[in-house]
């Protein structure tokens, strides 16, 4: 394990960048394999926290940023698939996350089974708003190590250009279970996998207090 670079004797400053939906289908398979337990109202600072150990140097959590959008293409179709990812996100927000939350665009994809153009929707920004934030934070001195906490491969040539531009600095990928990939590990050798029983263990209260007083329930099809 090695300790992050440093240009001070502070412990390095770790922030996680979440991808969101890359997130939540590794959440999806994990809750295959573990049927009993209760998976999706994550507590992301807490498993972020967990893994801080990963990093070294006495490495101290600064910030969170998820990442995500909001299906409101679904909203006569499947209302309460909205509604539980604003609650999810109230929750996140709650205990000091930063929600960056892109959108929906609608495009044409070719289905082979009907031999026509038909209509779908993409997440659109997500990736982009992920890297800006990532060296924009960089260029800022806002962090000593960024985590990227995805699978995806596109995010490859952030990495790249960030071990380029920040020597001092690390940039490592947390794979979320079932969706990492060689490529990532081996562009940054310090990255890490997360495993399918730290979602098991890291989940918010039933309810979690918002700043208002008030609070925010998890939704009732995810409790078990």
């Amino acid at each position: 394990m090695l300790a992050a670079g440093k240009t001070s004797n502070r412990p390095p400053r770790v922030v996680f960048f979440i991808d969101g939906f890359n997130l939540y289908h590794s959440v999806q398979a994990a809750q295959k394999l573990l049927p009993e337990d209760q998976l999706k109202w994550l507590d992301i600072p807490a498993l972020c926290r967990s893994y801080l150990h990963q990093i070294g140097g006495g490495a101290e959590l600064s910030a969170v940023h998820y990442f995500t959008a909001y299906a409101y293409h679904l909203r006569d179709k499947a209302p309460e698939k909205i509604s539980r990812h604003k609650a999810f996100v109230r929750a996140l927000t709650a205990r000091k996350v930063k929600a960056c939350i892109s959108q929906f665009s609608p495009k044409q994809v070719w289905s082979h089974e009907i031999e026509r153009w038909v209509g779908a929707y993409e997440e659109k920004e997500t990736d982009v708003a992920i890297a800006c934030s990532v060296m924009g934070m960089a260029m800022d001195d806002e962090l000593d190590v960024a985590v990227l906490v995805t699978g995806d491969s596109d995010f490859a040539p952030v990495a790249e250009t960030f071990q380029r531009r920040f020597s001092k600095k690390r940039i490592l990928f947390a794979l979320p279970f079932a969706r990492g990939t060689k490529r990532l590990k081996q562009l940054c050798p310090d990255s890490f996998s997360i495993s399918k029983e730290a979602y098991a263990k890291h989940q918010f209260p039933d309810e979690v207090m918002l700043p208002s007083g008030k609070t925010v329930t998890i939704p009732p099809d995810w409790k078990k």
